[in-house]
């Protein structure tokens, strides 16, 4: 990174910083060194303290969870060293998609929330999911969400410091990873971030705190997506008021995707033109389908200089996978950008860290998250062999952030290609098949009902 894109970094972050006074172990561990991968061990052995504090917070303050490590027979006493990060209690990923619908969805809300949950007043007992999410956010709590391979949506909830955070740390990757010049253009193959809570979106959208809005173009303007949009999409109207949109909507869709990619693939060619270098950030699905029309009508780029994003997985046309090396190929051929200017992104709604991947395509775990690696018993196995991906994230103060997921990771101790330090994620990264309901989620699930 030059100095002048390092001191317009220092700036644009600044605002996510709060005052020193108020920093809470957690603060400290985020804020105390400003390059990551080169003070790893420092800022991981404040990360210890950061872990102590939040799942005392956790403990204190989220009924639901104090009760789970009840049945665990764990207290905050039990946490005193690095080997004691094994006996935390981990929440399923899958918990945030098992709510109740209706006038329990609230309730459900109410118990995931850690802490006194800001509640708005609404005019119904029975509020909608986007009438939910959208006075939660008039009071500060953005409550993300993700659409899912299985129809149902997860939500977790974020107090602004929790979500500030997050950005912070996820640009700490980005301009340690990639090669970022705060000048760039970019172009964003989502819907416009700034009119939605959907998780993908949200995440992306962190663009609008790195670069300028006036150089950052967005593939679906004026699109807002919400739960009730993506359940038209799938066909899961509800009433005839969303059957009847979700038919006009059938048709207008494929119009309004052609012109979409028209509109991204003339970008393309006249920043070719021009000499400009862009940034592409979006799910490869998304990409994968304008390198096809370009690929359809004999059109091809040179961007040399250029870089890609990718992120989100191929959910909505998982039939089109293609290993990551084969993509990057692609993409290689079409857009003239250079394999190690591929990056891929793993991240979670879940999670407040992102594992940006190298210009080696390891993907670097942040020293803010602990990354944890399950057998099928759901005990530690280490590095250098595949299992279910855990993690211990102390960095939200909403929902506790000791998650197990239903993802196979392989972590290796460090990045086989590049001098950064920390454990990397081998490169792809998969969901395995039928781990609903095992493990504590079992508990969890007992318990809710109980509450």
């Amino acid at each position: 990174m030059i100095p002048k894109a390092a001191l317009e970094f220092e700036k644009r972050i600044g605002k996510f910083i709060p005052l020193k006074e108020n920093w809470t172990p957690i603060d400290k561990a985020l804020f105390t060194q400003n390059i990551y991968f080169k003070n790893y061990q420092s800022t991981a052995e404040l990360t210890f303290d950061a872990i102590k504090y939040s799942f005392n917070h956790h403990y204190e303050n989220n009924t639901l969870y104090r009760r789970l490590c009840g049945v665990n027979k764990i207290t905050p006493d039990a946490i005193k060293s690095k080997e004691d990060f094994n006996k935390i209690p981990l929440v399923p990923d899958s918990f945030f998609k098992d709510y109740p619908e209706g006038k329990g969805f609230l309730n459900w809300l109410d118990n995931v929330y850690t802490g006194s949950t800001p509640m708005p007043t609404f005019r119904t007992e029975t509020p909608d999911h986007d009438n939910v999410i959208e006075e939660f956010n008039k009071k500060g709590v953005s409550i993300m969400f993700t659409s899912g391979t299985s129809g149902r949506f997860s939500f977790i909830p974020r107090d602004t410091g929790s979500w500030n955070r997050l950005k912070y740390n996820a640009m700490r990757s980005v301009v340690e990873l990639m090669d970022y010049n705060p000048n760039d253009t970019v172009i964003l193959l989502i819907p416009d971030p700034r009119l939605t809570n959907l998780t993908i979106a949200s995440l992306f959208g962190i663009a609008y705190d790195l670069y300028d809005p006036e150089n950052i173009h967005v593939a679906l303007e004026d699109t807002k997506i919400t739960t009730s949009f993506l359940r038209m999409q799938r066909n899961e109207a509800i009433g005839i008021k969303e059957k009847l949109k979700a038919k006009a909507m059938s048709k207008l869709s494929p119009m309004v995707q052609k012109r979409s990619d028209a509109k991204i693939i003339n970008l393309l060619e006249n920043l070719e033109k021009e000499g400009r270098r862009a940034n592409i950030a979006g799910p490869p699905f998304w990409l994968n389908r304008i390198l096809e029309k370009m690929i359809k009508e004999g059109r091809k780029v040179k961007l040399p200089d250029s870089q890609v994003l990718t992120g989100g997985g191929w959910k909505a046309e998982e039939d089109k996978r293609a290993p990551e090396e084969i993509f990057r190929e692609k993409v290689e051929n079409i857009l003239g950008i250079t394999q190690d200017r591929y990056h891929d992104v793993y991240a979670m709604s879940e999670c407040s860290s992102i594992f940006l991947s190298c210009e080696g395509h390891y993907k670097h775990v942040p020293p803010t998250v602990i990354p944890i690696v399950l057998n099928e018993e759901l005990n530690p196995i280490g590095y250098n062999e595949f299992g279910r991906f855990a993690f211990i994230d102390p960095i939200p103060e909403s929902y506790p952030g000791f998650i197990i997921t239903g993802d196979r990771v392989k972590l290796l101790r460090k990045c086989p290609v590049c001098s950064r330090e920390g454990p990397v994620l081998d490169v792809e990264v998969s969901r395995l098949p039928g781990v609903e309901g095992r493990g504590c989620a079992a508990v969890m699930a007992e318990l809710m009902q109980e509450e």
